[in-house]
Parts: C-alpha cells; structure tokens; sequence
C-alpha cells in the first residue's frame, strides 16, 4: 500500500528497511522486542508502514491482527518529531483496519507515557479501560523496562488502552481539542493531571485532588469539584494554584497559548505600540510587583475581555483587601478562568 498525505507519504514496511526499523523501535523502548498486556512480540515479523518525507524515512508502525482481536498498533514512532507522520500513520493504520474487515483499531500506552496519551487523546481515540499494574507482568518479560520514566520521574505501572471505530477505507481521524470528561475520567492520575493542567495553568497539588473527585460524568461536574476543592485548599496549595497563572501584562512569549488570547495578545500583539499602552503596561507591573510584596502571591483575574487598562483598578482594590480574603478569591478567579477555557475548547 501507498498512500500520500501533504509532505508525508505513507508506504509498506519492506525488507530493506530492516535495520533502520530495527534501529529506531529499540532507541524509542530498549529493544525492538515488544512486551505489552503478557505477551512479548517481535513488531518485525508484523506488517507495518514506513513514512517518508522529501525521500527520507521518518516514522514506523507496526500493526498485530488477530481473530476477534481488533487491529492492533503495536508500535508507532516518528523520528523527527513534528513532520506529521505520526498522524499521516495513524490515519493510514485506521483506514487499513477498516478495508481488511475490523471494527476497531487499539493500542497500549504506558501511563507515563503522557505525550503519546495526549497525541492519541487530541485525534480521538477514546480510553477504552487502565490496565492497573500491567506492567509489572511485561516487565517480566522483558527485564529492560525501567521502573521509573527516567524524563518525568513517573512509575511506569499500567496500561492505557485506546482505541477508534474502524470506519472504512474513508475513515478521517477526528480533532480534538480537549479530552472528553469520559476519557478523562479513566485516565491515571498523572495522565489526568497533565490533561487538566492546560485548564489551570499546573498546579500539580491542586489537580491531583480534583483527579481524586472522579467520575465527573460532564463538564459542568468537573468545573463544580474544581470549584468547592480550590475553596477548601491549605493556604501554601491556594497558593501554589493562583501561582501558576503568569501576571496579567507579563510578557507576550512568557505565557502558555490560552493566556496569550485571554490577555489580548491576539489582539494588541504589542503592549507598548503607542504611549497609553506603554503606560498601562508600566503601571501594571508597578502595580503587581506591590500587589506580590503586600500578599506573597500573584494577582489573579478572570479577564472575561477586559482591557489591560480595566484591570488596573481591580488591581489597586485588590492592593487593599485582606490577604485571606484576596487569596480565595484568586483562587475561586483560576476556576472561572478554567470554566471559560474549557467552554472555549469545546467550541473548537
């Protein structure tokens, strides 16, 4: 099979390409021998897709079909990052499972896995179940898996499984743009926290508690928990939560994509375009720098499309509150902003 994607061309492994396939699975996980859910493959002696861009190889997957067992991604790596193989891949191996009479395509990730989960998660593939502990029967099997991811520092203990519907050979891979609250609420903790935490800006304390809330069954359930937790956070994670919000007026490049638009930046791309601007900024970096000496944390504010020259006098009220009073009510402001981000997310 060959099939061609912008800049990407999608084509059947070949024996030619042994060694380079060889090469790259095992500098992705140890060795090319494959342990996943008991069992210890060899990707190589399966079927699997080269991509290619501008003549070079680019990205491997290796698929496993068994009877009554779906069309299983085995592997799937794409070396260099960022050239839409991994996508042009997954798209081919979906529309592959669909012409040879399979009704699903399935993997396994581990849970520390989290840039895999989420590449998965943003082209909607749907958490099918968490294998609690598999990995400890592979790791039998192949005695090279680490216990700890040596990245993140995260155990490596389960198994996510995901899986697509297998459509047809039309089959198009869908976009998305923030997990659906089903997904989220089978992910592992860790898997979950990396998830949420576009939400929230991190806050690694504070999202660990709401995943701890699951199920929430809807949007609306999440932002509620999301809600009573932070009004019941220790004052150091209340902290810790508002913190994780850059300054309003902080620097355009210094702050994560959602801000960028929540602050205007989409808009007003240069804060000191003309003499107001200029000022408004310089007083809102006055005004924060007082604002954190006076209460030890950041000033914290829903926008909700407010000039930067609209929150100087919300700044300089908060300059006279009690600092308990203004801690919450930053605190219960990084909840309406998650609300507003998750509802603009949706809409994407």
């Amino acid at each position: 099979m060959t099939v061609s994607a912008p800049s990407i061309r999608i084509r059947d492994l070949a024996p030619d390409d042994r060694d380079w396939a060889d090469a790259l699975i095992s500098a992705h996980q140890g060795s090319r021998m494959t342990a996943r859910l008991g069992e210890l493959l060899d990707p190589l002696e399966l079927d699997g897709l080269v991509a290619e861009a501008s003549g070079e190889r680019v990205g491997l997957a290796t698929v496993h079909e068994t009877p009554g067992g779906g069309f299983e991604l085995l592997t799937l790596h794409a070396d260099p990052r960022g050239t839409g193989a991994g996508s042009a891949l997954l798209q081919t191996a979906l529309q592959v499972a669909g012409a040879t009479g399979h009704t699903r395509l399935w993997l396994v990730t581990t849970n520390d896995n989290l840039d895999a989960i989420r590449f998965y998660l943003r082209r909607g593939m749907r958490v099918a179940r968490v294998h609690a502990g598999a990995v400890a029967r592979d790791r039998a099997l192949k005695p090279e898996i680490p216990a700890v991811n040596p990245d993140n520092g995260l155990p490596i203990r389960d198994l996510v499984e995901l899986e697509l519907p297998a459509a047809g050979v039309d089959a198009v891979l869908e976009r998305v743009a923030f997990p659906r609250i089903a997904d989220l609420d089978r992910l592992p903790i860790e898997a979950f926290v990396n998830e949420a935490g576009v939400l929230f800006e991190g806050a690694p304390r504070f999202l660990e508690r709401l995943a701890a809330a699951r199920p929430f069954e809807t949007d609306a359930d999440l932002i509620a928990s999301a809600g009573r937790i932070a009004r019941e956070l220790p004052a150091e994670e209340a902290i810790e939560l508002v913190n994780a919000h850059p300054r309003i007026g902080a620097a355009p490049a210094s702050v994560s994509t959602l801000s960028h638009a929540e602050q205007g930046y989409d808009e007003e791309p240069d804060p000191y375009a003309d003499r107001e601007a200029a000022r408004v900024a310089e007083e809102l970096e006055f005004l924060n720098e007082a604002y954190e000496r006076i209460h030890g944390f950041r000033f914290a504010v829903f926008v909700a499309g407010r000039s930067r020259a609209d929150i100087v006098p919300l700044l300089e009220v908060g300059l006279r509150n009690e600092t308990d009073a203004e801690l919450r009510r930053a605190a219960d402001e990084c909840v309406d902003i998650a609300a507003d981000r998750l509802a603009r997310l949706r809409a994407a």
